[in-house]
């Protein structure tokens, strides 16, 4: 029944490490103002207010891993007694129930359903839901009327009983109305009336005002009810003077693990910007010149291939690409014949395209190009006397503090990381097998919205590059009708004004955009695990927020 439960707090910062380090929930929205955890299949948001608040709230796991829960929160709590104990056996809901305190004084009722079975350990992931949500208000009557007019049925047949205790709703899903001045169960602590907002999962919302009245509302987040009506698996952050973050969908669909808003993904050929970043800094150090010559700069491995640095990098080279955007359409189906365990390395894809012709004469037109990108990490790591992703996560990705990002390999994924999914019909499958084992200089790195909102920024201060440097990357260098690109990065002009710098990025199981908007100096960066949806978030959000205009 309960989608999202809004409660209000004077203790934000407080009770957002409560709930993320000590007890390990995840964030699915955070912005300057809020944050929301994943329960289960609901939302619990904590809002900042002036005054002190405090609520009881209950949340459904399943009965067989009640000793478990208990365990795993005594190791993080202190539990809530009445008469010596801390645990009770409620009858007439079949269900065990203990309790603890949070920072805000938040009564927590954890209610182990002895009709549901999970066969597994007691983890976050286990927690199925939000049970209850209590309702203080001295017109009881009138709200929960309200509920009923609603065909929110009260529990037994008594009716509301404005004196005490009401449960509405059907089991397990309970409102629990209450007058004010009544000692909540397992606490010492009186019931006070407090705003609060309960959207269920119809998308009416129940709205409590600050003396106890009811408002039903109608959900309104353009945003977050794309995401929903889309089944959108994947985040959503907005960056700069507005600052918030959305997560919906599982990172890990088999165990149901939600996606946080702190979730790493892969974000394909987005990270072709990295390897631009990476060049451009060693052309500012001397190293390395952009009119070099591929032939020159690797004559034992590239030496009919005549395209520069420059060229490389604003996809004008002509060379031939393993995997031709412009006639080839299926990514995966090129790994059913090469084994994509073995592509580790930017040395490991120049089979795929060396003994091939060139497909155009260097500089006579945009193509996009994969293999020059390849052939980029091949310069840096002659350059260097290093390895790509060793070189470019130690001075691109560190100095920008993209602390959650890097190369990954897709048999060694860190924690917190989403898996990439194929969706075919009503089944799915993982993209393990469907893309190179460790992404490189053409993409594949695994980021964090986060990291992206810091990388935007370093790059616009300087930290990463120089001015001219950063000038260079940002200016368009080849263009084909409308599509305008500069060195690793896409380019939106209006009336010859820029109003977007963007990368992107398409894999099976990946996709992503992720944006700077000079004029208004915000960042928007939407990451999935699937195959489509983030590019339809994106303009959701550059609507709602004018960001084009």
């Amino acid at each position: 029944m309960f989608k999202k439960v809004i409660l209000y707090t004077n203790r934000l910062d407080e009770m957002k490490g409560f709930y993320e380090y000590q007890l390990g929930f995840r964030i699915v929205e955070e912005n300057e103002e809020s944050f929301a955890l994943s329960i289960g299949s609901s939302v619990l948001e904590f809002r900042a207010s002036e005054r002190a608040s405090f609520y009881h709230y209950a949340i459904n796991i399943p009965g067989n891993q009640f000793s478990l829960a208990k365990f795993w929160a005594r190791a993080r709590v202190e539990l809530n007694r009445q008469e010596g104990m801390d645990e009770i056996y409620y009858a007439n809901f079949n269900s065990d129930a203990f309790y603890f305190e949070d920072p805000a004084g938040n009564v927590v009722e954890f209610i182990g359903r002895r009709h549901v079975d999970i066969m597994d350990d007691f983890t976050i992931d286990s927690l199925l839901d939000i049970s209850e949500v209590g309702i203080t208000t001295s017109y009881v009557k009138e709200v929960g009327e309200r509920l009923e007019a609603m065909e929110i049925p009260v529990r037994g047949n008594k009716g509301i009983e404005p004196e005490t205790l009401n449960f509405l709703g059907k089991d397990p899903h309970f409102f629990v109305l209450v007058p004010p001045k009544r000692v909540w169960y397992f606490s010492k602590r009186k019931s006070e009336t407090h705003p609060l907002a309960i959207e269920l999962i119809d998308g009416r919302v129940v709205e409590i005002d600050e003396e106890g009245h009811m408002v039903q509302k109608q959900a309104d987040n353009p945003v977050s009810d794309l995401m929903e009506s889309s089944a959108f698996s994947g985040t959503a952050q907005m960056a700069g003077d507005e600052n918030w973050s959305l997560a919906k969908g599982f990172a890990n669909r088999v165990d149901e693990r939600p996606i946080a808003v702190d979730s790493r993904f892969a974000m394909a050929s987005g990270s072709k910007i990295f390897t631009a970043v990476a060049v451009l800094q060693l052309v500012e150090q001397g190293k390395l010149e952009l009119s070099a010559s591929l032939s020159a700069l690797l004559p034992k491995t590239f030496p009919n291939f005549h395209a520069t640095v420059h060229q490389l990098l604003c996809h004008t080279s002509g060379l031939p690409d393993y995997f031709d955007e412009e006639a080839q359409d299926d990514f995966e189906q090129l790994w059913q014949d090469i084994p994509m365990y073995r592509m580790q390395t930017p040395a490991d894809f120049v089979p795929l395209f060396r003994e091939l012709p060139p497909v155009e004469e260097p500089g006579a037109r945009f193509r996009y190009n994969n293999a020059g990108y390849i052939a980029l990490g091949l310069v840096i790591e002659q350059v260097t006397g290093e390895e790509f992703a060793d070189y470019v996560e130690r001075e691109v990705l560190a100095k920008a503090g993209m602390s959650e990002s890097g190369y990954f390999r897709l048999d060694r994924l860190p924690k917190n990381t989403a898996y990439g999914y194929i969706d075919e019909g009503d089944s799915w499958r993982t993209n393990q097998y469907s893309i190179p084992i460790r992404g490189g200089a053409d993409g594949g790195a695994f980021v964090t919205t986060g990291d992206m909102a810091k990388f935007w920024n370093r790059l616009m201060d300087d930290t990463l590059l120089s001015g001219e440097m950063k000038t260079l990357l940002l200016t368009v260098q080849a263009q084909q009708g409308e599509t305008a690109y500069g060195y690793g990065v896409w380019i939106d002009q209006q009336e010859e004004e820029i109003v977007k710098y963007h990368v992107m990025g398409y894999d099976p199981g990946v996709n992503i955009h992720s944006g700077y908007y000079p004029k208004h100096k915000s960042i928007v960066t939407v990451l999935s695990n699937a195959a489509e949806g983030a590019y339809d978030i994106v303009k959701v959000i550059e609507r709602e927020k004018k960001l084009r205009g």
